[in-house]
């Protein structure tokens, strides 16, 4: 990644400045591969905008007029809109692997204190799953190392017929991914633990066919509390519903994960219980926003599913129709 294009215009300009321009033009080397970038707060790993979750949404946000847009909404390709945030700010850089058309693999190594596994990095594990799956193998792609020790190996997904999500350990221990709903952190962003770095500058390649069933999305299981009711009508207000709530859960913060996923629960828990939803298209919803929080270790997939029939009960309490 060639970032000699911005900064060679800036001759004796400060280290800050240099950086910024290096963060520049590689945002628009991203966005001309078609992958869609978004700031970061500087030094961190987390968006930079928007600065409100959808709770807080009052509207006055210009991109949230027609109502709130998060991080995956505001990722661009768009030049000018990258020269205008990066010019000004020394903003970490994000891709949106969704809109990107990408899964990323991301592989880490185990932290201090946490009790030891069948093995000590998520390489290790990577590796031995290529060496037992019957003919796999993985292509040379656009790899990244992490400041923690990790690898991320990004591939695009054009050629897939179904979105794959982010997942925590379906792969194997210390693998998680990232897809639609989720983001990674880019180089040449810093952070307090240090920088991320390329380590194999190659277009990045297809998924391998392999990789596509154990990533793809699984069926929620139905709650046993609920009898489930089919689904009577679709609308606009059903659809807004559905994806207001997800969002809700997906941008939650550390402290208020598990409660805005009650919180969400319970809302779809009334439109299940009216016969609007039925329980395994609202879990599933609601399991693949929350992906990222079961990846960053928040809860267990297990719990997450716990906390949503939970809610469903909730809500079931006070059934209504979407209109």
């Amino acid at each position: 990644m060639n970032a000699k294009r911005w900064t060679n215009t800036h001759a004796g300009s400060t280290p800050a400045e240099k950086y910024r321009g290096a963060l520049l033009a590689t945002a628009l080397e991203y966005a001309a591969r078609g992958w869609h970038v978004f700031p970061l707060i500087p030094g961190g790993k987390r968006p930079a905008t928007p600065r409100h979750t959808v709770t807080d949404c009052d509207g006055s946000d210009p991109w949230c007029r027609g109502g709130h847009t998060g991080w995956e909404q505001r990722a661009t390709t768009d030049p000018d809109r990258i020269t205008r945030a990066w010019t000004v700010e020394s903003y970490g850089i994000g891709i949106a692997c969704g809109p990107s058309g990408l899964l990323v693999i991301d592989t880490d190594t185990r932290k201090t204190g946490d009790e030891l596994g069948h093995v000590a990095t998520g390489e290790e594990s990577l590796a031995g799953i290529v060496s037992t799956a019957d003919g796999a193998s993985l292509p040379q792609t656009w790899t990244v190392a992490t400041p923690s020790g990790g690898v991320h190996r990004y591939y695009t997904t054009e050629h897939l017929t179904t979105p794959l999500g982010n997942t925590a350990g379906r792969l194997g221990d210390l693998i998680d991914t990232r897809g639609k709903g989720g983001y990674v952190v880019t180089p040449p962003t810093l952070t307090p633990a240090g920088r991320y770095e390329v380590t194999a500058d190659a277009p990045a390649a297809p998924l391998p066919a392999w990789l596509v069933q154990p990533l793809s999305p699984r069926p929620a299981a139905p709650s046993s509390v609920t009898e489930l009711r089919p689904v009577q009508h679709r609308s606009a207000y059903l659809r807004a519903v559905l994806t207001k709530e997800a969002e809700h859960v997906r941008e939650a913060t550390e402290g208020g994960r598990n409660h805005a996923l009650f919180a969400a629960a319970c809302c779809l828990g009334e439109l299940i219980a009216g016969g609007s939803l039925t329980e395994p298209e609202a879990a599933g919803a609601l399991l693949d926003a929350c992906a990222g929080h079961i990846a960053a270790g928040a809860f267990t997939e297990a719990e997450a599913f716990a906390t949503v029939r939970s809610g469903f009960r909730r809500g079931a309490a006070k059934p209504r129709t979407a209109a």
